[in-house]
């Protein structure tokens, strides 16, 4: 579970990269992989190519977005996902995203990307 400070923490780190999509309801606004995506190119330029990530609506294309980063940039750094928070992610289920990207926040700290 992932405290209200740690969810405060979170939301300001998330505020404080530029991405092209205003966080209206977090949830919805990184199911399709897209935003997480920008976040890994605000840390990792030439790593991640972000035409590999259209804007998705479909299960499937929510699928392939995430699966896609999963292989090309998550898994260079030594982050997983599993199937089960992927599937949570995908779907919007209540702080899924929070946690996976707690995660990847702390992820990032301890590779010396975030202060």
């Amino acid at each position: 579970m992932i405290s209200d400070e740690d969810l405060l923490v979170l939301y300001e780190w998330i505020d404080s990269i530029s991405l092209s999509r205003e966080k209206k309801n977090i949830a919805r606004d990184f199911c399709d992989g897209v935003l997480t995506a920008e976040i890994m190119k605000h840390y990792y330029p030439k790593m991640v190519d972000l035409h590999n990530y259209p804007e998705a609506s479909s299960t499937q294309q929510k699928l392939v977005n995430w699966n896609t980063l999963c292989l090309k940039v998550f898994r260079k750094i030594g982050f997983s996902i599993s199937n089960e928070e992927l599937d949570n992610v995908v779907n919007s289920r209540p702080k899924a995203i929070e946690k996976v990207l707690w995660r990847l926040y702390n992820k990032l700290k301890a590779n010396k990307k975030i202060a």
